[in-house]
């Protein structure tokens, strides 16, 4: 893997345990059943998909317009930086 190619993974490695170890400080306590999610401005998400990859076909994603890692309302159709396509 190239140095700049390192650095996205990393990065991305990054986001998610933030996200799914609670990273994110609040003045609310963290609930036991709902980790803490990464905003949608810090995971870059969009409305659209990236090509043919979108947010239906994510394994974080939640139907109907969900995500385990990313806050807010996601479209099926839209996509992030943390996009994760199922093995």
């Amino acid at each position: 893997m190239d140095e700049i190619g390192s650095r996205r993974g990393l990065t991305r490695r990054g986001l998610l345990a933030a996200a799914l170890s609670g990273g994110a400080s609040s003045d609310w306590p963290a609930c036991a059943d709902e980790p803490a999610k990464v905003s949608q401005a810090d995971a870059q998400y969009q409305n659209v998909p990236k090509g043919m990859f979108g947010c239906a076909v994510c394994t974080f994603f939640v139907r109907p317009r969900s995500c385990k890692v990313v806050s807010g309302d996601i479209s099926p159709t839209g996509w992030c930086k943390l996009f994760d396509l199922p093995d």
